[in-house]
């Protein structure tokens, strides 16, 4: 599983190949969870986000309880789709099995300002970029709901920080575009 596992992260550049890579290997071993999660990450950056969600899925119906799978689809569903009551309380869920997991944290924070909740939102962004230790995606979001509140000194200075950190972060890159 490990050499598939690296064959398909070698092949990223080439989407296609990459999936056939992760296809064979799925068929030889259909209910690996570390082969189901990066197919689905995969099919989350080509945006087959149907794709995505049947493999996070088919990991859940092995482990109902997985905090990391848990927030993956809730994530997934809170940013690519407008299901955010069904990803908050995946998202809830992930969260309390592990309240410091700064990814987690950051989810919660992305689905609030999903919801709307620009104030809840910024308080588990700010906690999450805390505990990343100012990681680009979780500047990204921050910056977003901090722009959105009207603190945009502050959220430009928050992007600016991270595009030095990291200036390849492609959610990053996005969220500058879009503002």
């Amino acid at each position: 599983v490990d050499a598939w596992l690296l064959e398909a992260e070698l092949l990223a550049a080439d989407p296609q190949a990459a999936a056939a890579v992760y296809g064979e290997a799925l068929a030889r071993y259909p209910r690996d969870g570390r082969l189901l999660y990066a197919r689905a990450l995969h099919l989350v950056g080509v945006d087959d986000i149907a794709g995505a969600e049947r493999d996070l899925r088919a990991i859940l119906a092995l482990d109902p309880e997985n905090p990391q799978v848990l927030n993956a689809l809730g994530y997934t569903l809170a940013d690519r789709t407008e299901r955010f009551e069904e990803a908050l309380a995946m998202i809830e869920k992930a969260l309390a099995a592990e309240p410091d997991d700064a990814a987690f944290v950051d989810s919660m924070g992305w689905v609030q300002y999903r919801l709307g909740n620009l104030e809840a939102a910024a308080e588990h962004l700010k906690r999450a970029y805390a505990l990343s230790n100012g990681d680009a995606e979780v500047a990204a979001h921050y910056g977003e709901v901090l722009w959105e509140q009207g603190k945009r000194k502050q959220a430009r200075a928050l992007w600016d920080r991270a595009r030095r950190a990291d200036p390849e972060d492609r959610v990053l890159q996005k969220t500058l575009q879009k503002y």
